[in-house]
């Protein structure tokens, strides 16, 4: 795997200074990597605005205005089918997802990138490696490949690298719903795994909408504009040196931008109630 090989695509919907927030680290961290976004149609004028702010740095921004119809995700696995036909058509061998309340906190340099290619060189089977951070949970650790995996099923998620030719082979086309992709993957032998050095991670408390207006607490002033901190190259280096056994997770190794009185509510909060 080159960084010419790699297509990264941002997935955006109304994310506002989020979005900004994860283009801005993409150009600080993915350093000769060829970017796309593509746009679900989104009428916020500050997702608009972050989009034109780095149009130059893209490669492409693609927006599809086809009508959502009340779909949960709106058009999301409709742009996955159709990224990872784009990417496909141009050349990529993988498809990096990223979405768009996702930041990078180190680079994605040529050792990660190796380390990488290691994974999906170690079996067929492995149709996906996801560089996210863990949350707290269980996991099963893959010594011999330096990696880890869910209990579970663990084929397919919306975020990561994909395999563009294993995904093809497999038959399979992208569906609505992470599940559906998941399972169908999963039958079929597919693996998705994480790997022992992550690049990005979902920031706390991005915006979040209800019954279509934007959520706002008076603890969460700042809901939507929190972030991390970049590591040092010496939180880096101690990252590096862990054991196998010690996961990635992303409490133990990431620092909070932006929160003061919120700090209080990131500590207390489950995982799945930061990231969401």
């Amino acid at each position: 795997m080159k960084k010419d090989d790699v297509l990264v695509c941002v997935f955006s919907y109304n994310m506002g200074v989020t979005l900004n927030n994860c283009l801005s680290y993409l150009d600080r961290f993915c350093d000769g990597f060829d970017a796309v976004v593509i746009d679900d149609n989104s009428t916020d004028p500050a997702t608009l605005t972050s989009i034109e702010k780095w149009r130059n740095r893209l490669l492409d921004v693609i927006v599809n205005t086809t009508p959502k119809h009340g779909q949960k995700h709106g058009n999301l696995y409709a742009n996955v089918a159709a990224m990872c036909d784009y990417a496909r058509e141009r050349g990529y061998k993988y498809l990096f997802m990223v979405q768009d309340d996702m930041q990078f906190v180190r680079p994605l340099d040529d050792r990660v990138l190796a380390e990488y290619t290691a994974i999906f060189a170690s079996s067929e089977r492995i149709l996906q490696v996801d560089p996210r951070f863990l949350r707290e949970g269980q996991y099963e650790v893959l010594p011999d490949i330096r990696a880890y995996k869910n209990l579970g099923p663990t084929s397919y998620a919306d975020v990561g690298f994909i395999d563009l030719n294993r995904l093809k082979a497999s038959g399979w086309t992208i569906r609505d719903g992470e599940r559906v992709n998941r399972d169908a993957l999963a039958s079929l032998g597919y693996q998705r795994v994480f790997p022992f050095t992550p690049v990005v991670m979902h920031v706390p408390f991005p915006q979040k909408y209800r019954n279509g207006r934007l959520k706002r607490s008076w603890l969460l002033r700042n809901r939507g504009k929190y972030g991390f901190h970049a590591m040092s190259e010496h939180e880096i280096l101690d990252m590096d040196a862990r054991d196998v056994y010690a996961l990635p997770i992303f409490r133990r190794f990431l620092r909070v931008r932006n929160m003061f009185l919120s700090r209080i509510v990131y500590w207390l909060k489950k995982d799945s109630r930061v990231l969401s």
